[in-house]
């Protein structure tokens, strides 16, 4: 039962608590760097950028169900690249804002101190307003990726069928009436482990950068 949770059904693979990671980590890593970018060019371009923001706040509007849909009838795209598209845009509009708030309140004295020391425009931005930004905003995107793990755990259950088929098969083709019950709990407390060991891994990550 075990293996058929954590990789999907041997026919349907890859499927299961592993692909639900994978997709999530690949999601939330290209947002994070895509969401950088944004935040900086519209802190660079507040006015410019209000039509990219406005454009992301409208999409942060989109159920991700809905967006996998669109994706996947607007084009020539499968399945799978859809929702793994959807899962990256979902979470650049919203990582992508996060990052933009907490980059354009970095205090202006900040800026005008490490002028005065000689520092250089792109060196303040990695060494100073980077971490800064990083630092106060690890709270918020620690909330977004726990919800983004969640809604790719349903992205793959819906799009895959893994937990709900492999739930209902060995249900069936076992003998003991309650077998399901185990099944569903032992599916539950796979992704709990998972979402515990995420913000385990996140909480450790920000009591190092206070401490730095």
């Amino acid at each position: 039962m075990i293996p058929n949770l954590l990789f999907g059904l041997p026919g349907d693979r890859p499927g299961g608590l592993a692909l639900t990671l994978i997709l999530a980590v690949v999601a939330g890593s290209a947002a994070l760097v895509a969401g950088l970018a944004y935040a900086a060019a519209c802190a660079r371009f507040p006015r410019a950028s209000i039509p990219v923001q406005a454009s992301s706040a409208f999409v942060r509007g989109v159920p991700l169900i809905l967006l996998v849909f669109l994706l996947a009838q607007s084009g020539s795209l499968s399945l799978p690249t859809a929702g793994l598209f959807a899962l990256l845009v979902y979470s650049f509009v919203h990582v992508g804002e996060i990052l933009r708030s907490f980059l354009c309140a970095y205090p202006r004295p900040a800026i005008e101190q490490a002028r005065a020391m000689g520092m250089g425009a792109a060196r303040e931005w990695l060494l100073l307003r980077l971490p800064w930004t990083l630092r106060r905003a690890l709270a918020a995107l620690t909330t977004h990726w726990v919800s983004l793990l969640k809604d790719t755990g349903a992205l793959v259950v819906l799009g895959i069928g893994e937990l709900t088929t492999v739930a209902k098969v060995l249900s069936e083709s076992s003998t003991r009436p309650n077998a399901w019950v185990t099944i569903l709990l032992t599916a539950g407390a796979l992704y709990l482990g998972a979402t515990i060991c995420l913000i385990g891994s996140l909480q450790l990550v920000a009591r190092r950068l206070r401490l730095d």
